[in-house]
């Protein structure tokens, strides 16, 4: 009895120093955003955040789907899980916000797409390596479409088709699908090129997420953390439902799970601020999200951890 208690409580140690590991560098570079913002350093954001975007994601994307050993069969159903995530939470959030009377237009977004970058890349990574973060680029590839195409459709009530060909994450997977398809070899030079500048975009996203949290103000309050609550519950559910109906295992359904019940995302406020559509509100959710769900990572870790079977 008292050897099975013993192995139990180093099995509970063992997995407390895997939680802590997994947590502590994700708090501690998000931190030094946040204490740069607040400090008022002035470290440019947007110049960062455009640096991310135009190069960092769309690198990091390539470099990780390109160098993957997975069929691509495995990566189009990531991919296919990842729109499936979205509707999901879409369906669940729109039918939450219509019980408790909210506007869809303002809120949908951010109840029901996670972020994926910022937060969940650098989680996925830090959880289960590099396996875990060739899931996430491909499910990230799939939710920064959607921000940055449907989400300003939803909020402006124009579609934004023509933007797709304006963004560089459609070029970049362009490109893996089209060295994949041909296997031609991928020149050294361009995945050396890759490869570095991809390895800027988890501290670069955790800077940028914590420099993000200061200098958003939160209205609302107890809408605000209603709707926090929400987004949490949003996530958690979505997740186990990719895990059940597409019968996931190992990393797959960790990684699936963990970048499902991630935050809302940071781009949803900027996409708010950008059309004038309540950002304060929109900021108070986003804001409420972060710190209900970085307070609940060691649970969600665990979970992830556990459906891996790890």
């Amino acid at each position: 009895m008292r050897r099975n208690e013993q192995q139990c409580n180093r099995k509970q140690s063992a997995l407390s120093n895997e939680i802590l590991n997994i947590i502590a560098p994700v708090f501690i570079v998000a931190g030094i955003g946040f204490f740069l913002e607040f400090r008022g350093v002035g470290f440019q954001s947007e110049t960062l955040s455009r640096l991310a975007m135009l190069i960092g994601t769309p690198c990091l994307v390539f470099s990780s789907l390109t160098n993957t050993a997975l069929p691509d069969d495995s990566l189009l159903r990531i991919i296919g899980i990842a729109i499936a995530a979205v509707l999901v939470g879409g369906a669940l959030s729109a039918a939450i916000l219509l019980i408790l009377r909210q506007p869809l237009r303002t809120f949908l977004s951010s109840l029901s797409l996670p972020n994926a970058g910022n937060a969940g890349l650098p989680l996925v990574f830090f959880a289960f390596a590099e396996p875990g973060l060739i899931i996430g680029a491909a499910f990230f590839f799939m939710i920064a479409l959607v921000q940055y195409t449907v989400v300003p459709a939803i909020v402006t009530g124009d579609p934004g088709l023509r933007k797709l060909l304006r963004e560089p994450l459609v070029w970049s997977v362009t490109a893996v699908l089209l060295f994949r398809v041909t296997d031609f070899p991928i020149p050294t030079v361009v995945a050396n090129t890759t490869a570095l500048l991809g390895g800027l975009m988890i501290p670069v996203m955790l800077i940028l997420l914590g420099g993000a949290l200061a200098r958003l103000k939160v209205s609302d309050f107890w809408t605000s953390a209603l709707l926090a609550g929400v987004r949490l519950l949003v996530g958690i559910a979505t997740g186990l439902i990719m895990v059940t109906v597409f019968r996931l295992e190992g990393v797959e359904a960790g990684a699936i799970f963990l970048l499902s019940a991630m935050p809302s995302a940071l781009v949803t406020f900027v996409i708010a601020e950008h059309y004038g559509r309540s950002p304060e509100r929109v900021a108070g959710v986003v804001v409420g999200s972060t710190v209900l769900n970085f307070a609940c990572l060691p649970f969600l870790i665990t979970a992830a951890i556990y459906l891996a079977g790890q």
